[in-house]
């Protein structure tokens, strides 16, 4: 082939094939659902946040359980069961929050991660009188909507 005439036919094949192509920006053969993509974005956020202000109500927590007891005298509990509490939410919400990172390279452990971990954080929600039926719906409604896709996974 003559110089200056264009691409020889390896180059041609080469491009075609996907060769010297960076393999993180090659389509995969079954690329993530949408509903998908929005429910893992949309737990990132969530657990991330959560996890964001327990880890902040641990700093203060000894404030919290003097305004908490100050304002709910009916109610008072000692600075350790706060901590506790305070800390098994955040552990229960950081193991939610790997399940959905997980999740979102299609892991069955992700999965499992996610819906053990959101399954007690609900179930204590659910014996608690004083917590929303909403905020337990969440966590219920998101395990099964993850549910939906858990085939997909590996």
């Amino acid at each position: 082939m003559e110089k200056g005439k264009g691409a020889s036919e390896n180059d041609k094949n080469e491009v075609k094939s996907g060769a010297g192509e960076n393999p993180r920006h090659r389509k995969h053969k079954h690329p993530r659902p949408i509903l998908l993509t929005v429910l893992c974005l949309f737990s990132f956020v969530f657990y991330g946040m959560i996890s964001t202000f327990l880890l902040l109500a641990f700093f203060f927590s000894g404030w919290i359980s003097e305004v908490r007891n100050s304002y709910l005298p009916d109610l008072t509990d000692s600075k350790g069961t706060i901590i506790f509490i305070i800390i098994t939410g955040l552990l229960l919400h950081m193991v939610s929050l790997f399940g959905s990172i997980k999740i979102w390279y299609s892991r069955k452990s992700g999965y499992l991660m996610l819906s053990i971990s959101s399954l007690i954080i609900a179930l204590y929600q659910l014996f608690s009188d004083r917590i929303s039926v909403f905020t337990t719906a969440v966590y219920i409604i998101l395990i099964m909507l993850f549910g939906i896709y858990y085939r997909r996974f590996h």
